[in-house]
């Protein structure tokens, strides 16, 4: 089964400072990309580049969104039926961030985990979680 990484698991993998949570990101990155399971929307890639250049610096994040490119993880662009999903999403969870509204609707038209510590993705129906 495919899993979508949100940002949160991202900015785990990049600035815990638990070595168990590190050792377990990794372990879980690792298997992500060799099983070819590992999804990213677009729009996880925009707020890790930001909150790595917030927390670190623009060449950071620039040296993580080229580590990125090169992950074995498979990109995924909004279009403009994710967008409409997301929209709908967002519509029915107003309190979601419509970011992971993006993130969700990617992963239901992939029947496909989120993989995420975040509660907004437990309100909505028939989307599924997992975390590290």
């Amino acid at each position: 089964m495919k899993e979508v990484l949100d940002s949160r698991f991202l900015i785990t993998h990049y600035f815990s400072k638990d070595e168990a949570t590190l050792s377990r990101t990794r372990a879980r990155l690792a298997a992500l990309r060799q099983g070819r399971r590992g999804v990213l929307p677009t729009v996880v890639v925009a707020e890790v580049m930001n909150t790595v250049c917030q927390k670190a610096s623009r060449d950071e994040a620039r040296s993580r969104f080229r580590a990125l490119e090169h992950a074995g993880l498979e990109f995924i662009p909004l279009d403009l039926s994710l967008a409409r999903e997301a929209g709908l999403i967002k519509c029915a969870h107003r309190d979601i961030p419509m970011s992971d509204c993006i993130v969700a609707a990617t992963a239901l038209r992939l029947g496909a985990l989120v993989v995420s510590d975040d509660p907004h993705f437990s309100k909505i129906r028939g989307l599924r979680t997992t975390w590290i």
